[in-house]
């Protein structure tokens, strides 16, 4: 079972890149659409808050529409996400899932079905000036990672559009492709039981410069403290549990390069890029490629190294799949594969992870969202299988 999930690892993502070569919205709506992130919301690196497009992007989509007289047709028809003549935009964000684990061998104890609220987000933002906008969010769930934070707040400055912007405040650094999975291993230890190196939620105090004026153009830098990511511990040499941050106090900087052309009448849409974390003796390098066939089908892969010098080194990568038969329906493969190796007490160790991730997005209803998912899990201590199922409701 293990040599036959390696081969069709290797085969899908042998098929991803040999896709890309001529190379969150989600990174899959952005790729199918065209749309960069910030066309539909308040953070140019996309997540969080809707815009006024992004928040009638799905209208008319949905499986079902709702009659006008019903309950929850008069809570959408003729609703907006803004007040007070566009100055204040709001909305919320709200993900509930059920997952039950299959542990093989199949002698194990039968796992039970379990219901737990993922996230349950209230966001906001006032364009206090035309070039000075505050924008906020607060997780009412439970922040149970290392470096996870219940909350997050900015202040961006931008004269025009054409200029810089400057983003000051407490916030995640510009880091990859802004997934909304937590789960994928370009964010991860990969082991037996991963941990997030960059936890759902993570934020720092500090300020970012980002340009964008150009459609195909995205490129970011800034610093930041490092106090919650000092939080994120790993094993050293001696195997004594260490801070990820080797010097307390030292700034965290980041950088982010990406690239969005667009080919043959815009019917193909594409990113490429990378970003660079650093802090001390952290280095964390994301670099990304995606194309997508206007409205239909597309794929997308994302690689990261992470390491301390003289501790752990951390390779993984992620390649997916996704095809839209028709509006308010995405199908989706994902193949992830990570490896974490130390030296402890002069002994080398080495822990790997793969995932295979089958599942669809389907919009019952606007601002409605199901997520079903099977998922394989291979490490160097378990096979596992794992069926889920996500709702999503924002607005």
């Amino acid at each position: 079972m293990t040599s036959r999930l390696h081969r069709l690892f290797s085969c899908i993502l042998l098929f991803a890149f040999a896709g890309t070569g001529s190379v969150h919205a989600t990174p899959e709506y952005s790729l199918l659409t065209g749309n960069r992130c910030i066309n539909c919301h308040v953070k140019a690196q996309g997540g969080g808050l809707r815009n006024d497009l992004g928040y009638y992007a799905n209208e008319g989509m949905s499986l079902f529409q709702p009659a006008k007289e019903s309950m929850l047709g008069s809570l959408i028809s003729g609703a907006s996400n803004t007040a007070l003549d566009g100055i204040l935009t709001f909305g919320t964000d709200i993900r509930i899932m059920s997952a039950r684990s299959a542990v093989t061998p199949i002698t194990a104890e039968p796992p039970k079905r379990k219901l737990f609220p993922m996230q349950v987000s209230f966001m906001a933002a006032v364009q206090a000036t035309p070039w000075l906008m505050m924008e906020g969010q607060f997780n009412a769930g439970r922040t149970i990672y290392p470096g996870q934070q219940s909350w997050a707040a900015s202040a961006i400055i931008q004269p025009s559009l054409e200029l810089p912007s400057l983003r000051v405040g407490f916030f995640q650094p510009s880091i990859g492709v802004n997934f909304d999975d937590h789960t994928m291993l370009v964010r991860q230890e990969p082991d037996a039981t991963p941990s997030p190196i960059i936890a759902p939620y993570y934020a720092e105090f500090g300020a970012e410069v980002r340009y964008n004026a150009p459609l195909w153009l995205d490129v970011s830098a800034g610093v930041f403290s490092s106090r919650n990511l000092a939080d994120v511990y790993t094993a050293d040499s001696l195997g004594v549990s260490r801070s990820m941050i080797s010097s307390a106090g030292t700034p965290l900087l980041n950088a982010r390069l990406a690239f969005t052309p667009r080919f043959f009448e815009d019917q193909v849409n594409t990113y490429a890029g990378a970003s660079l974390l650093s802090c001390g003796d952290f280095t964390m390098i994301n670099t990304f490629v995606g194309v997508g066939w206007q409205d239909k089908v597309g794929l997308l892969v994302e690689s990261m190294m992470q390491g301390n010098r003289d501790a752990r080194q951390v390779r993984s990568v992620s390649s997916e799949i996704f095809y839209r038969p028709f509006d308010p329906l995405y199908l989706y493969l994902r193949a992830e594969n990570g490896t974490t190796q130390n030296v402890v007490k002069g002994t080398a160790q080495s822990a790997y992870c793969t995932q295979y991730v089958i599942g669809s997005k389907i919009l019952v209803f606007p601002s409605v969202e199901l997520r079903p998912e099977y998922r394989i899990i291979e490490t160097d201590e378990f096979l596992r299988t794992r069926w889920m199922v996500q709702l999503h409701l924002y607005y």
